[in-house]
């Protein structure tokens, strides 16, 4: 559990509008779960950084992209969550790889 009382939430600009509308909310929400789980009050404020995650992937073109999601950071950077869409599909590959393997190579 992440105890900060600031947390800085990266984002991809064209995504921006739509994290500032959630930033309330998600306080709000995060200030509940630690009340109903420790029974203390802690508020935590969501500060949108100043740097933007790359822009979603255009065909045909290289370097680097990112699919959605938020980057959170703490500490100066010394703590970081990364919930992008980009890190969850590589973390699904990676659990996927013994069952595709047996569909691939069946056990004869």
């Amino acid at each position: 559990m992440l105890l900060e009382d600031s947390v800085t939430v990266r984002c991809r600009e064209a995504d921006l509008a739509l994290v500032k509308g959630c930033l309330a909310g998600a306080q709000a929400e995060y200030s509940e779960l630690i009340k109903s789980e420790t029974g203390a009050n802690k508020k935590c404020t969501l500060v949108i950084d100043n740097e933007f995650l790359p822009p979603a992937p255009v065909a045909g073109k290289d370097g680097p992209s990112c699919l959605g999601g938020v980057l959170l950071h703490c500490q100066s950077g010394k703590i970081s969550i990364d919930n992008t869409v980009d890190v969850r599909l590589r973390l699904v590959m990676e659990q996927a790889k013994p069952a595709i393997r047996s569909l691939l190579f069946p056990a004869n």
